[in-house]
């Protein structure tokens, strides 16, 4: 049995660096760990900004190291089209942060609530939601008729990730509650930071970080992983659920979006870490002799880090300090659409046509 002994070993550096820092900025600078404030250019943040980078580059390459104990990495090639959507994805997210550049009214307007940023993001978590419930019930039919333990594996993580996004899209617009002009209950609204009828704002700091890096994980280290242990999935239906590069490469810009809680040391590794790996993909690429996916991935990292630059910089010009989470919160549930909609067109052909599916 594979141990990933390399990568735990990050983790648990990674972990305690994050606690001993938690201990330090709470007992001795007095804040909370999730605090939303401008950015600042103080010693402490320089610190903290040159532990998360180095710790970044320790997971990727613990990652490589222990990807390459399996095996070689498959060539990073995309379909054309699969490049021209990314590419497309990163020009709009370039587009946003110019707008925010020109005009930061406009930028805040297009991510208020029942703004258009805010229902498009719930069109596409509910687009994921139908996606994931239409494969749970075809993989569900497939079980039934003998298909084996894999229809049923991917039975049951259709329908979880088709309750998650259901509810994670409710969430986004409050339930519909100013839809049906439904009254915030007392008991949420003396709980709620906006007085909102929804749970996630209740303690908004943490539940925005676990999906945040949560979305990470799925959209961005799990494909860069995929490029060691995609081989040994096969063709069974529990493979269609791991994300492609194409799922990576179009949802990478949502790094780009941070500002307020740019202090929070796993918000800061995410966004390296994207950069990072991006990085290592467009290397492979060029090794490959594959220029447009060379250009792709290069092109989408420097954009990355040149947005959230733009962010960290002019944060004063903000509106809100909380406005490009409202954009990185569109681009993840594009995100998570694609990963949908790419899982679901993978599953859809009878089991009888692709390898076995038994376990």
């Amino acid at each position: 049995m594979f141990i990933p002994l390399h990568v735990l070993r990050m983790v648990v550096i990674a972990i305690a660096v994050m606690a001993a820092m938690i201990v330090y900025e709470h007992a001795i600078l007095g804040s909370s760990y999730i605090p939303e404030i401008a950015p600042r250019l103080v010693a402490y943040d320089i610190l903290r900004s040159l532990v998360a980078l180095i710790l970044s580059v320790g997971v990727v390459h613990a990652i490589w190291q222990d990807g390459l104990a399996i095996g070689l990495p498959i060539v990073p090639r995309l379909a054309p089209k699969f490049v021209m959507i990314s590419a497309g994805v990163t020009v709009f997210a370039l587009w946003c942060a110019w707008l925010f550049s020109r005009n930061p009214q406009i930028f805040n307007a297009l991510s208020l609530e029942d703004g258009p940023f805010e229902w498009l993001s719930a069109f596409f978590l509910f687009a994921a939601s139908l996606l994931f419930a239409l494969l749970s019930i075809g993989q569900l039919v497939n079980a039934r008729s003998g298909a084996g333990r894999q229809a049923w594996i991917a039975f049951f993580a259709g329908a979880f990730f088709a309750l998650v996004f259901f509810v994670v899209g409710m969430e986004e617009i409050s339930w519909m509650q100013r839809v049906f002009h439904v009254a915030t209950p007392e008991a949420f609204a003396e709980l709620n930071d906006q007085k909102e009828f929804n749970f996630h704002n209740m303690s908004t700091g943490a539940s925005e970080l676990i999906y945040y890096c949560g979305a990470f994980v799925l959209l961005v280290l799990l494909p860069f992983a995929g490029l060691f242990i995609r081989r040994r999935l096969g063709n069974g239906p529990v493979s269609a659920f791991m994300p492609s590069l194409f799922v990576l490469a179009a949802s990478a810009p949502m790094a780009a979006f941070n500002c307020g809680r740019w202090g929070v040391l796993p918000i800061q590794m995410s966004a390296m870490m994207t950069v990072i790996i991006l990085l290592v993909l467009a290397n492979a690429a060029l090794q490959h002799g594959l220029w447009r996916e060379f250009l792709l991935f290069a092109g989408v990292a420097i954009s990355i880090v040149a947005m959230q630059e733009l962010f960290l910089v002019e944060s004063a010009r903000l509106v809100r300090l909380w406005d490009p989470t409202e954009y990185k919160e569109l681009f993840i549930a594009a995100g998570l659409a694609l990963y949908a909609g790419q899982t679901w067109w993978k599953l859809r052909v009878p089991r009888s046509a692709m390898a076995p599916a038994r376990a």
